[in-house]
């Protein structure tokens, strides 16, 4: 007889809570509409967001239809598909209410994700997760520096401080985390840029490299200056960098101010941020991703096992042998930004609105 242990109910009790869930809100959106409180929006121009409309324009390249619902006239990123004629409601993309792992419970949970990662023998940085600051402390004094801290459950990089070298950077990163979360992550700073992978179907779909702005040095210019010169050729998608504290903050943990000069080719962050949106970039790097690095990623979706998932990892070089470099995963995003994939920076488009509605069109029945 099998042991019913707390574990073994998880497994029983996740799907049917999710599913009941998802009944939940289904019967909750169509009493909405017949009190007209929620509407129906057919306008593609008026989604919500990129990633509903890059996954609207490949639906009706399809002929499915699709439509996003409106909340006393204001958009929301809820939809409504018809897929082999069944109607599926979904939230930012389509995906089943329940997996088998349960995973739509911890996935975007990065000290359980880390956890399982290394029970699988996957790479991550090493670290813990605490509560208070003295046993942060003690393992900081035994890592190799520097250290990143951030919030054990929160996303885009909110309260999260890099660079950290000395205990007075730590304690204040400790109590900046701690303002989102009662857990904070420590663990060892992995050098590179950051990417994600988009998995669908346990396949890696794409891979989008995100950096924060970074400048240059000539051994002449001040970082104010190569700033200056930066925001002047700027790529139009590109937002200026306009430093601010936390900059000035960013630039102290290295040791410099935007009046120090950079020796010729070094190269150096601004800020933990990255993307477009501070000054950054984004690539689509698919076609430059090494082989191995490609089969390692979908080991790490087969430990999470959601059919529409996102994973950060940093690396040095993504053309290279993972092998031979120092890199990990360092979290996963449950509702990942697909239409980043469509129009990068930089590399060709990836079109991974079309994989989404091969994997919902295989698996209609199970949504």
């Amino acid at each position: 007889m099998m042991a019913f242990s707390r574990s073994t109910a998880s497994l029983f009790l996740y799907p049917i809570v999710s599913k009941t869930i998802d009944w939940l809100f289904r019967y909750w959106m169509l009493l909405l509409l017949k009190c007209g409180i929620v509407t129906i929006n057919t306008d593609i121009d008026k989604a919500p967001s990129y990633r509903g409309k890059v996954l609207w324009e490949e639906a009706q390249a399809r002929g499915i239809p699709m439509h996003n619902f409106f909340t006393f006239n204001k958009a929301t990123d809820i939809y409504e598909a018809t897929v082999k004629g069944k109607h599926i409601f979904f939230t930012g993309l389509p995906r089943p209410a329940a997996t088998k792992t349960g995973s739509e419970w911890w996935l975007d949970d990065k000290w359980i994700l880390k956890q399982k990662l290394m029970a699988a023998n996957l790479p991550v940085a090493r670290g813990g997760v605490f509560t208070t600051f003295a046993p942060m402390r003690e393992l900081f004094n035994q890592l190799e520096k520097p250290v990143i801290i951030k919030p054990r459950l929160g996303s885009r990089g909110r309260h999260t401080t890099t660079y950290i070298t000395t205990e007075d950077q730590l304690r204040d990163a400790f109590t900046s985390a701690k303002q989102l979360c009662h857990w904070v992550i420590m663990e060892g700073h992995l050098i590179g840029s950051v990417y994600r992978a988009t998995m669908v179907d346990n396949k890696l779909a794409g891979v989008l490299s995100g950096d924060p702005p970074r400048v240059t040095g000539d051994g002449t210019h001040t970082i104010a200056e190569l700033i200056e010169q930066k925001n002047a050729t700027r790529h139009p998608g590109i937002k200026d960098v306009v430093p601010t504290n936390a900059h000035h903050t960013f630039l102290s943990r290295l040791g410099l101010t935007l009046q120090s000069v950079l020796p010729t080719g070094k190269t150096i962050d601004l800020l933990e941020k990255i993307g477009v949106s501070y000054g950054g970039n984004s690539g689509e790097v698919t076609h430059l991703t090494h082989p191995e690095i490609k089969r390692i990623l979908e080991e790490v979706a087969k430990v999470v096992d959601d059919p529409i998932v996102g994973f950060d990892f940093i690396i040095e070089h993504i053309d290279q042998s993972p092998h031979t470099q120092k890199w990990g995963v360092i979290e996963c995003n449950g509702v990942p930004f697909i239409n980043l994939h469509h129009d990068p920076i930089e590399g060709p488009s990836n079109n991974v609105a079309a994989k989404v509605w091969d994997y919902v069109e295989a698996h209609v029945d199970e949504l």
